[in-house]
């Protein structure tokens, strides 16, 4: 099956890449219909009996799992990532340690509003020692993603001397699967609840398979998982993120939505994810193999350069 799958020619990353687009574009023009037109905002329940809900997660659900198929069906190699000048992933790094460290010190000024007053933004009784946990892990990730932002603009590894320095993602995606989990997948929906808490477990799953790539760690298959894992926390985290907070901008928000200063940290992580799978398909990609070839190595020189898909 997964052979016939494989002969097929549009079973390949850029096509992929492209249905992602497609699935998290319209899932965000959807959920923004269902939100403005279909819930009502004092009871919290859905005016057309949850329709344009299931509608706006079945659809980039079936989106991200197409795509995920035929990045895992693809007859390209996936290789290590080749270090190079990458002035597009260096911005969106940029900006997602721009946008964590924000979140960080929004955070910081609502903890300490809440020690003096013991009021919170948080809808949430509980101000629980995880919040601080997450807190710290977004000033830490934050930080980190400034510091490679630096090897994606010099064409340098700056990793090369602290491999496991990007574990901070990995730490920064478990404590934000453990506080959206424990405080905010509490909703009366079926879809807000699988939005926030699928959307947490596959942003954990990409940042933990993309440390393993950036470590030098079984990278091929590292990096064929980051597509499948990234593909679903880009279509997961930007159809619901991004679309809240487009609707906050609006003056439409919820009690039961997670607070915009985590939904910011959050998107930032999933759009670098988003072009680190561009540009990384244009530049460790390679093309099949003929008949009787040996298997490309894992790592290549930087200054060859790779047929995009």
């Amino acid at each position: 099956m997964e052979k016939n799958l494989k002969d097929l020619s549009f079973m390949n990353v850029g096509n992929a890449l492209k249905v992602t687009c497609v699935g998290f574009g319209g899932g965000v023009v959807l959920r923004v219909i269902q939100m403005l037109y279909y819930f009502d905002y004092e009871t919290g329940f859905y005016t057309d009996g949850g329709v344009m809900a299931w509608c706006s997660l079945i659809f980039p659900m079936l989106t991200a799992l197409l795509a995920a198929v035929m990045c895992f069906c693809s007859r390209r190699y996936f290789g290590a990532y080749v270090h190079r000048k990458n002035e597009m992933l260096g911005v969106v790094a940029v900006l997602s340690g721009v946008a964590l460290l924000a979140s960080a010190i929004l955070q910081t000024a609502d903890y300490v509003n809440y020690l003096k007053t013991g009021f919170s933004v948080y809808d949430s009784a509980e101000r629980g020692f995880i919040h601080v946990i997450f807190l710290v892990s977004c000033f830490l990730f934050g930080a980190v993603q400034l510091f490679v932002s630096v090897g994606f603009f010099r064409g340098k590894n700056s990793l090369e001397k602290a491999p496991l320095l990007y574990l901070a993602a990995v730490i920064w995606g478990i404590a934000y699967l453990i506080l959206v989990y424990m405080f905010y997948a509490k909703s009366s929906s079926f879809v807000e609840n699988f939005f926030a808490v699928a959307g947490g477990a596959s942003v954990l799953i990409a940042l933990f398979y993309l440390c393993k790539l950036f470590a030098g760690v079984e990278e091929a298959s590292a990096a064929k998982r980051v597509f499948v894992a990234g593909i679903f926390a880009v279509v997961l985290t930007i159809t619901y993120s991004f679309a809240n907070l487009a609707l906050l901008v609006l003056g439409k928000s919820y009690s039961g939505e997670i607070p915009s200063m985590i939904q910011l940290s959050s998107l930032g992580v999933s759009l670098f994810l988003l072009v680190f799978l561009m540009t990384f398909r244009k530049y460790s990609i390679h093309r099949p193999q003929k008949e009787g070839e040996a298997e490309p190595s894992a790592r290549k020189p930087a200054t060859r350069r790779f047929r995009p898909n």
